[in-house]
């Protein structure tokens, strides 16, 4: 074989690898779909090295496993559950400790608190049937079971000591409405103070047997109304959850009322001097102030309202209060008046106070005072009552022994526990750690 044979022949041999992949290739495009648009557009735009068609596999194997240990928790005590923990065995003695120290903390918290309340002066004087039982022309002696005092310096401090005297005068322009329960007219009570009641002094109104927790009660306001949003009638009759269903629209006017509901509707209105007047001697008057007398988060809740003047009526209540209606100068302005804050403030309980005035400076002295109270607010249809209540106050609040009873009960109540543990014990006779009472023992 000639030279120029065999180079030819290996020219034939290197051509044929070729030739085969390029009729394999047409063989498998023949069968196989074609490569991907999104591929191609990759590798158009130069992104052939970043695409999934171009890793490899051992790129593949190192991403698996980085999905893995991000998968895998935290070695942490808290998540792999090593935390060291204490499983004590409640043995007699374990357990009559524990007591001992419970009775111990509640009884000492119990005697702090009754020691505390028992230290706060009071004064109530009830006056629902001033208006048909006080004389017009003179004071009169108050029934004793209408007045209630107490004052810690007496041997007895619950003995009724309070002399106290009421009087009533007719409102001169009163008009009869119809209402045989209305009230119209001014009490003045008259009553002596034994002892100094150490400030601050606080005065309130208190009332009984008033249910206000019904829930069509508890529920009828609007809560846009009080943080001064433009409303509607239907907004406020209509909407969900917390409405005025009832005392939405003035029948008369067919405005608007505001605030509408129940609550607003039957706020307490009788009208209370700022003033105790000493009768004996001017100089020493004690003064309440009544600003300050709300929480102080109610600025947030009640804003003055939007709403235009002629579009609103007061509610049929307030008629007394309002007797023409609104007018550019009288509409309400709820973000300072805290007498209805507070009352707007639904208690759960059908004896409840709620604060008028308050004086954070002097102390008041014995001696006899006065005060005048306007009666707007009537009791007598749903056989309530309303009174006078005046007291100091301490680091726990008004005079309340319910706290402090509830700790002595929990106290000997853990003091029974531990009776009944060691009778236990001493009647069973059983050893710690008996052997005899092993099951495979007996």
């Amino acid at each position: 074989m000639s030279e120029e044979q065999v180079i030819n022949h290996r020219t034939s041999l290197a051509s044929y690898p070729q030739r085969f992949s390029v009729e394999a290739s047409q063989l498998e495009t023949d069968f196989e779909p074609s490569r991907p648009s999104r591929v191609q557009g990759m590798m158009n735009m130069g992104e052939e090295e970043n695409s999934d068609e171009f890793i490899s596999d051992e790129e593949e194997e190192l991403d698996g496993e980085k999905n893995l240990l991000t998968k895998r928790p935290k070695d942490t005590p808290f998540i792999q559950q090593r935390i060291k923990s204490y499983n004590p065995i409640f043995t007699t003695k374990l357990t009559v400790s524990i007591f001992f120290v419970v009775c111990a903390i509640f009884i000492l918290f119990g005697g702090i608190l009754i020691a505390i309340s028992n230290k706060t002066n009071e004064v109530i004087i009830h006056y629902q049937e001033c208006s048909s039982s006080a004389p017009t022309d003179s004071f009169g002696d108050i029934p004793e079971h209408y007045v209630e005092s107490y004052f810690h310096q007496l041997k007895s401090p619950s003995s009724n000591v309070l002399k106290a005297q009421w009087r009533y005068t007719a409102d001169a322009d009163a008009t009869s409405d119809g209402n045989s329960y209305s009230e119209n007219g001014t009490c003045t009570l008259r009553f002596t103070t034994p002892y100094v009641i150490k400030k601050p002094i606080y005065m309130s109104y208190l009332i009984k047997d008033y249910y206000p927790n019904h829930r069509r009660y508890a529920l009828s306001f609007n809560e846009d109304q009080l943080e001064g949003k433009e409303t509607s009638i239907n907004d406020i009759h209509t909407s969900t959850g917390i409405k005025c269903a009832e005392l939405y629209k003035d029948e008369a006017t067919g405005k608007q009322i505001y605030p509408c509901g129940l609550i607003a509707n039957s706020m307490f209105n009788d009208t209370f001097s700022s003033t105790l007047t000493n009768v004996n001697n001017e100089e020493e008057n004690f003064v309440f102030t009544t600003t300050g007398i709300t929480w102080g988060d109610n600025s947030d809740r009640f804003k003055k309202t939007k709403l235009d003047y002629s579009k609103i009526a007061p509610p049929p209540y307030w008629k007394q209060m309002f007797p023409d209606g609104y007018n550019s100068t009288n509409v309400p302005d709820i973000s300072s008046w805290e007498h209805f804050q507070n009352w707007m403030s639904n208690p759960a309980l059908p004896i409840f106070s709620k604060l008028m005035g308050k004086n954070l400076d002097s102390s008041l002295v014995a001696g006899l005072y006065q005060i005048d109270i306007g009666l707007n607010w009537p009791v007598k249809e749903f056989h309530g009552q309303k009174a006078l209540y005046l007291s100091h106050g301490s680091s726990i609040g008004g005079r309340n022994n319910f706290l402090g009873e509830v700790y002595l009960v929990g106290g000997l109540i853990c003091l029974g526990a531990v009776a009944i543990v060691v009778t236990g014990r001493l009647l069973s006779g059983r050893r710690n750690g008996d052997r005899g009472r092993l099951s495979w023992n007996q």
